[in-house]
């Protein structure tokens, strides 16, 4: 494990690795803030926030799976030195994710429509409107801004992430204060100045995004020219039978979490607030897999450009052994302080008692959730995205949720209420490990490439062959 070529490939890793963390946990802090804030405006804000935000989160995931499928695209197409075909695939993909942004941005700007079917406070639902105005508007730049980031990172390059992510924390607290209460000349917007700074934000930061891609001299080399700006069907085929899946994944796994939290509503705000802190720090920890997996998208997809089996096999290694010593790492410290981190959120006993055991399930339930994040992170990376999404719908929609259900309103047995949901999650997790797991071991074993990686060799192939006879042609 210690060879030459495991402690190479775990330098390349960890240069990834390390700055999509900081970047995440920037992105993360965002969220806080915003929830922090929009309290400090008042309950009725903090409400209007969180029922707008359980419509801006899956659509903002849906978009975000798209443009994750640019990573092992340009990671593929990089290896294979066919820049060409790289830079007319990078164009057919985000004209592909401008237009899905354009389209979330309309669905999502019409989603307040919902409101006048479900009996609710005026002036929440006047919040949750306005928010979602607001992020709807800048919903096709946030396309643009993931779609290029996820181009960067698949060329390997990190800054654009890492910068723009610290950027977006630093200008949040300001812009939100503005808005929310109304400084400087402005209107106080209350919670829907959250949405007004997000959307704002994520303009300026996209703006900032595409000139550091014409400017640098590292994505320079890469930009895309006016000689293959050409839709392409057989190439935008390809990218929507990769990306598709994902986004779709994505926003099945955000509306599994959203009707559990439903499930659990009519058993009272102790266990509601205990589910909720439980998740939360659940969702912190998550980053740490899910940086990984993203790093092992880019390094997979790096190995199958080159059809580099032997390559693949080392950074599959390599990844799951850094996986296993980050787990060991952050269950040890949520075991030893999971009454401590309970009490950041709350100081009341009822709480704090049933957080401090779903803490405890919570550790469970982060072990097969680390190895399935971490795999199909690998599975994205061999293009299996189909793969990603079945196990996904499967987990989470015919296992974690049915039992989840059954088990906290005790149908079979006693009743569990949160623990139920929770022990349901660990159940689906398992499941999908498992899954995610033998999938892997059977690519790598056999080493089948899945039928669109084949696909994508055999379109490799013929664009080199176009790329050659036009060369000629010259």
């Amino acid at each position: 494990m210690f060879a030459p070529v495991y402690k190479k490939e775990l330098k390349t890793q960890l240069r990834l690795f390390v700055p999509f963390l900081i970047a995440q946990m920037s992105s993360t802090a965002m969220s806080t803030v915003d929830t922090i804030m929009a309290g400090l405006a008042g309950t009725i804000d903090l409400s209007g926030v969180a029922i707008a935000c359980s419509f801006y989160w899956p659509a903002y995931m849906f978009l975000a799976g798209v443009a994750y499928g640019v990573a092992p695209t340009v990671s593929h197409l990089l290896a294979t030195k066919n820049i060409r075909f790289m830079q007319q695939s990078l164009f057919n993909a985000m004209v592909i994710i401008t237009i899905l942004g354009f389209i979330t941005a309309v669905i999502l700007s019409l989603s307040h429509l919902v409101f006048r079917f479900v009996p609710s406070d005026p002036m929440m639902i006047e919040v949750a409107t306005n928010y979602l105005y607001f992020v709807s508007i800048a919903l096709p730049a946030t396309a643009i801004y993931n779609g290029y980031i996820s181009y960067a990172e698949g060329l390997s390059i990190t800054k654009p992430a890492l910068y723009l992510g610290l950027l977006q924390l630093v200008l949040d607290i300001p812009l939100n204060y503005i808005f929310i209460f109304g400084k400087f000349g402005m209107p106080a917007l209350g919670g829907a100045g959250c949405g007004l700074t997000s959307g704002l934000i994520n303009i300026f930061t996209c703006i900032c995004l595409v000139i550091y891609i014409v400017k640098s001299k590292n994505i320079g080399q890469y930009r895309v020219h006016k000689n293959v700006r050409i839709l392409d069907k057989e190439i935008i085929k390809q990218f929507l039978k990769l990306a598709m899946p994902l986004g779709i994944s994505r926003t099945v796994e955000v509306a599994g979490f959203s009707l559990a939290a439903v499930i659990l509503s009519p058993f009272g705000p102790t266990v509601v607030a205990s589910h909720s802190i439980t998740l939360n720090v659940s969702s912190l920890i998550y980053m740490i897999p899910l940086c990984l997996g993203l790093t092992a998208t880019i390094r997979t997809a790096s190995a199958m450009g080159i059809k580099n089996w032997d390559k693949a096999v080392v950074v599959c290694k390599v990844i799951m052994t850094l996986n296993m010593a980050c787990l060991i790492v952050y269950l040890s410290v949520i075991l030893l302080l999971k009454d401590k981190i309970a009490a950041l959120y709350s100081n009341d006993p009822k709480v704090l008692a049933v957080t401090s055991f779903l803490m405890i399930l919570n550790c469970i339930y982060m072990l097969p959730d680390s190895i399935q994040c971490v795999l199909g992170g690998i599975l994205q990376g061999f293009k299996d995205s189909k793969i990603i999404l079945i196990n996904t719908v499967l987990s989470f929609w015919c296992i974690g949720l049915p039992l989840g259900y059954v088990l906290s309103w005790g149908i079979i047995g006693e009743r569990l209420e949160a623990s139920g949901i929770w022990i349901g999650f660990i159940c689906a997790l398992t499941f999908s490990a498992i899954f995610f797991t033998s999938r892997t071991f059977y690519i790598l074993k056999y080493r089948k490439a899945p039928k669109l990686l084949l696909l994508n060799y055999e379109l490799d192939k013929k664009k080199a062959l176009d790329q050659s006879h036009t060369d000629s042609e010259r």
